[in-house]
């Protein structure tokens, strides 16, 4: 953590974002296999799980939307830390290999979960390549902090 853009309490931000965005594809999968016997409670859930791509599709986008805006709010850092020396290269490879070990223990942690609970692992899989491709995506925008 020392060398690392973030603080702890942003990588524990960052770490429950995740959780709640993999949560949710999670609920919404093991609502799939619920037997109700209840209809408007079925038909209810029926709405949800009709729209679950859609549901988190948009809660990825509320995750990316604040994992920018935790890079916005380290540009002074980014900026000062090039003044005293250090490269952007290695700046940007450590800012990838930390949000990418917050993104990979999180998954592991709910693969534990999904694997326990007998649902399909590759449900938040695609979430992961999303979360990895924007994190390559973000790691280009720490250049741009070069002149600050």
């Amino acid at each position: 953590m020392k060398r690392s853009l973030f603080r702890l309490t942003d990588m524990l931000e960052l770490s429950i974002a995740y959780i709640i965005c993999f949560s949710l594809n999670l609920l919404l999968d093991y609502a799939k296999t619920l037997d109700l016997d209840a209809y408007i409670l079925k038909a209810f859930l029926k709405n949800f799980i009709d729209c679950q791509s859609l549901i988190v599709s948009l809660f990825t986008f509320i995750v990316i939307v604040f994992h920018y805006q935790m890079l916005e709010r380290r540009k002074a850092e980014i900026f000062c830390r090039i003044l005293v020396g250090g490269t952007v290269f290695n700046i940007a490879i450590r800012y990838m290999l930390d949000c990418i070990t917050v993104l990979f223990f999180v998954y592991l942690l709910l693969a534990l979960v999904n694997l326990h609970l007998g649902f399909n692992l590759a449900s938040n899989f695609y979430l992961v390549l999303i979360f990895v491709a924007y994190i390559l995506i973000s790691a280009r925008q720490v250049r741009k902090y070069e002149n600050f």
